[in-house]
């Protein structure tokens, strides 16, 4: 099998790297940036290679990806404003466009490894920190006492890094970049939808993967997850069980496709109930009590609340049920719901009094605008030719599969199918976790597929993503655009893409 292209290493942009620097690298410290001023102009030039810098995204709790980079390039440090600091990685051998990347969690620090990613296939690329920084992912200690923090952190500091970028590569490379481009991932891909809704000239094509959007449902489902660890402790659902319910799904449903591969094609077509574990006879190990099942239920179910709101939805069958942040305990407070708690004046709201049909309105109607991202109407960034590209893993076990379907689903009903089909479009990825990793294949060039679109027209219906275990490719897939699925042929391997073709789903 051969090995696609991964993330940003678009063939399209490899074959245009022709264009070179135009005036010098140490000369773009003196280059004046509209409302920012630059910091630090410096060669890199790795012997062989050059080792990122350090920040949250290249620590040892940092997503898998490259610590280092052998592509030589200027480096062009700069701070927006009073704390929005950016870096723009302009290399020698340049494809003419550029290509923003976004962040994860609420961290505050630049995203080295996606820049080398960008940087690899030749893109000029930029990053930013959203005005502060953190040393973990889910540090909130940077939002009590400084609201222009959060103001900067849900839209306008991803939106003044591309403006100021851009700006960098026009002067650097005496010429404007020909098309820029955005790529993110979780808060990332918040961020991407952020831009096309709020900037939509910043960008001529996005990539949302995983998007934490709709964020004051997503907080309160931790919140409402924490009230019943507190109310009904019998049901907390542990990281043990949480495994026993994965792997029960997987065991019903892997083969419904007709391909037996330890993942859950479409989980919609799943009927797994948590209910087949309750402990029967007195058991106790391998099986979930009564409380449990209850418990399981609600974390995997499209939850309304009693007086009908619909609330932030559970993960789909074949992932672990819990919205928890990794490493914190759900059912302690001091978790990513906090972020709501802790605006100036502060809501007199805590998990112990949560109310979703009295406070979730409430904290919308506050937060709801900068923080949430689910503004259906995207007919400014269609109009201006721009692309979109979502995309989801249906195993994330941290952001939930149907909020990102809700998402598209609303651009739909809001610009009708044939307006939506025109510029954007979606891909489910099986078996994948959130953003990369897990037992379906997680890696393939979403950037390619978006710069084919924007600049040859060609609307992409599906990707090819790949599976590498330990360092080698075992399995390639295609990703299909929703709301197809891949079908296996009835020949061939069922380890290769070839095998299989897009079709319409069975109904759900």
């Amino acid at each position: 099998m051969k090995i696609p292209s991964v993330l940003a290493v678009a063939v399209l942009a490899v074959a245009a790297q022709q264009s070179v620097a135009a005036v010098s690298c140490a000369s773009m410290k003196s280059v004046q940036v509209a409302g920012a001023k630059i910091t630090l102009a410096e060669n890199v030039t790795p012997n062989p290679e050059w080792k990122l810098p350090p920040s949250v995204f290249t620590g040892p709790t940092a997503l898998p990806g490259p610590r280092s980079t052998k592509v030589p390039f200027c480096r062009v440090a700069l701070t927006i404003g009073k704390e929005n600091h950016v870096e723009v990685w302009l290399p020698r051998s340049w494809n003419g466009a550029f290509q923003g990347v976004g962040n994860g969690g609420l961290s505050g620090g630049l995203n080295y490894p996606w820049m080398a990613d960008a940087l690899a296939g030749g893109f000029a690329t930029a990053s930013t920190d959203t005005g502060h920084h953190t040393d973990d992912f889910f540090d909130t200690s940077w939002i009590t006492g400084y609201p222009d923090r959060v103001l900067d952190f849900g839209h306008r500091a991803h939106h003044q890094m591309a403006v100021a970028a851009k700006q960098v590569v026009a002067k650097y490379y005496e010429k404007p970049s020909r098309k820029a481009y955005f790529n993110g991932c979780s808060s990332g891909g918040w961020q991407g939808l952020t831009e096309a809704q709020k900037y939509p000239e910043d960008y001529d094509g996005i990539v949302v993967g995983a998007p934490a959007i709709n964020f004051v449902r997503l907080q309160a489902r931790s919140l409402l997850e924490q009230q019943a660890d507190t109310r009904e402790p019998d049901g907390y659902v542990t990281a043990e069980l949480g495994k026993l319910l994965v792997s029960a799904a997987v065991a019903k449903c892997d083969a419904y496709d007709g391909v037996k591969d330890g993942v859950i094609d479409d989980p919609r077509a799943c009927d797994f109930d948590p209910g087949e574990l309750q402990c029967k006879d007195g058991n106790t190990k391998g099986c979930l009590k009564a409380a449990e099942v209850k418990r399981a239920k609600w974390l995997y179910a499209q939850n309304k609340t009693p007086k009908g709101l619909k609330l932030y939805p559970g993960m789909a069958l074949g992932a672990p049920p819990t919205t928890a942040v990794p490493g914190l305990d759900p059912r302690h407070p001091a978790d990513m719901a906090v972020l709501l708690m802790l605006q100036e004046p502060r809501p007199s709201i805590s998990y112990k009094n949560f109310d979703p049909d009295t406070h979730i309105p409430m904290l919308e109607q506050r937060f709801g605008a900068d923080l949430s991202a689910m503004n259906p109407d995207l007919s400014a960034f269609k109009a201006r030719g721009g692309k979109l590209i979502l995309y989801h893993g249906w195993a994330d076990q941290l952001l939930s599969p149907y909020s990102t379907i809700d998402y598209y689903q609303s651009v739909q009903q809001k610009m009708g199918p044939a307006q939506q089909q025109d510029f954007m479009t979606l891909f489910m990825a099986p078996g994948m976790w959130h953003c990369v990793g897990g037992p379906g294949p997680d890696r393939f060039d979403a950037v390619g597929a978006v710069m084919k679109w924007v600049e040859q027209g060609e609307a992409p219906t599906q990707l090819i993503a790949s599976h590498v275990t330990d360092g080698k490719l075992d399995r390639t897939r295609p990703l299909c655009a929703w709301p197809k699925v891949a079908k296996y042929k009835g020949t061939g391997s069922t380890d290769d893409a070839a095998s299989f073709t897009c079709v319409a789903p069975k109904s759900t």
